[in-house]
């Protein structure tokens, strides 16, 4: 993944602290008004209130974005952040018109027609975007919570398309005449969070055996129906500064694994193992490591819980180990290894502020690579730093890799024109189409 220009056709830094972006002339929003520097302070502005710790996870003081003209906006981080125009190419950036409106409006290829509050929203194509109409006459996203209805809906040909399909469904619809599906490496990572600092996962020993007992070939083999690629270390190989070629492995190697069980000072306490109820596949996969661990002698149990309070239970460190979705919506994307590894991380922050000890961070050597990384001015120093970062988080056991992971689009067999990306909430919808 790379920054690309679009409604910013340019941007400088004018010194360590300060970057200014030029916007693209000619640009209206869907009302015909022009796209104006105030209109994008306005719009940052209002994330800014509505997620309070926006402004910090991209480096900004509330009050560090100004229009110096009409077309040139002003941002000020509150350190240097060389990494700064990549982290705001993330969708909650996409510039809206100031009026408060229950409508977006927007400047893209389409343009909202009607919403149903919590079920659909249906779009058209914008007559006047600057690359011409869209070919789409009329696209409705609808809200299928259950996946196996999304599924369903798909087969019996109620949509077109159907996103976040589960692997275990993939290879049905790839075989059905009527359905297809398409695959995109994303940046995200599956993985399992170790909580270093509760017992008895305090243990770097134990940790280790549970890497060594560990086999990601057959994870993704056998449970996400060979879609998706081994994971060797926390971050996708999608990302720049990944180093995955460059990461140890560890097995998988039953007998090692229990070598250091014996040698570690585990006891036969039951360990903990956190699932987020929404994901169709981590049960299955917690299930899979539950048997692994039962043959080197390490007993475990599964809890799942709803979506709404899997976060906080996952940042208070209520669990041993966490099976958690590592990966990013930005074309630069620091805030990721800073959120779960940094001491003053996300994920770490409370129980670092509360205790001292955090809960995913392995130390103030890893704060320190981290914090140089955030601050290198390109990106084969930043990869050294990450990289060191990437290897400490791995060699003590810090987590436990399972696989990079791939989105499943579904589609009926009459449908083409979808632009992947491995972002799948950035997808080009404008050259759609369905053969009738």
């Amino acid at each position: 993944m790379e920054t690309a220009p679009l409604l910013a056709t340019d941007w400088v830094a004018v010194d360590e602290t300060t970057w200014e972006f030029s916007l693209r002339e000619g640009v209206t929003f869907h009302n015909g008004d022009p796209l104006t520097a105030d209109a994008v302070v306005h719009s940052f502005d209002r994330v800014f209130e509505q997620w309070s710790w926006v402004p910090g996870w991209i480096g900004v003081a509330s009050d560090g974005v100004t229009a110096v003209d009409d077309t040139t906006v002003r941002f000020e981080t509150t350190e240097p952040f060389p990494a700064f125009p990549g982290t705001i190419s993330h969708q909650y950036f996409g510039i809206q018109h100031p009026d408060e409106s229950e409508t977006p409006t927007g400047t893209g290829p389409f343009e909202v027609d009607e919403i149903t509050a919590g079920q659909s929203i249906t779009l058209t194509p914008f007559a006047d975007y600057r690359d011409g109409a869209a070919t789409p006459t009329e696209l409705t996203f609808e809200w299928i919570k259950d996946p196996n209805t999304r599924v369903l809906s798909l087969e019996k040909g109620a949509v077109d398309i159907a996103q976040q399909i589960p692997k275990s469904r993939a290879t049905a619809l790839a075989e059905a005449s009527e359905t297809r599906i398409d695959t995109y490496l994303t940046p995200e990572a599956g993985l399992v969070a170790v909580n270093l600092y509760r017992s008895p996962t305090d243990d770097e020993q134990l940790r280790k055996a549970l890497n060594w007992a560990v086999d990601q070939s057959q994870i993704v083999e056998n449970v996400l129906n060979d879609i998706g690629k081994p994971a060797r270390g926390p971050i996708s190989s999608t990302i720049p500064w990944s180093v995955h070629d460059d990461l140890p492995t560890y097995g998988p190697d039953l007998d090692r694994a229990r070598e250091l069980v014996e040698a570690s000072r585990y006891d036969g306490e039951t360990l903990s193992i956190l699932i987020n109820s929404k994901n169709a596949d981590d049960r299955t996969i917690a299930q899979t490591l539950l048997g692994w661990f039962k043959e080197i002698g390490v007993t475990s149990e599964i809890r799942q819980v709803d979506p709404a309070s899997f976060n906080d239970r996952f940042t208070a460190g209520e669990a041993n180990l966490t099976l958690v979705g590592f990966g990013s919506n930005s074309a630069a994307c620091d805030y990721l290894i800073r959120a779960m590894f940094h001491s003053e991380g996300s994920d770490n922050r409370n129980r670092y502020k509360q205790d001292g000890t955090g809960i995913y961070n392995p130390g103030p050597e890893v704060d320190r690579l981290i914090e140089q990384g955030y601050r290198a001015e390109n990106l084969e120093a930043k990869r050294d730093y990450y990289g060191d970062v990437q290897r400490r988080v791995v060699d003590t056991g810090a987590v436990i890799p399972l696989y990079y992971n791939e989105s499943v689009f579904g589609r009926r067999a009459a449908v083409s024109g979808i632009d992947g990306h491995p972002i799948d909430k950035m997808i080009e919808w404008a050259g759609l189409t369905r053969k009738q």
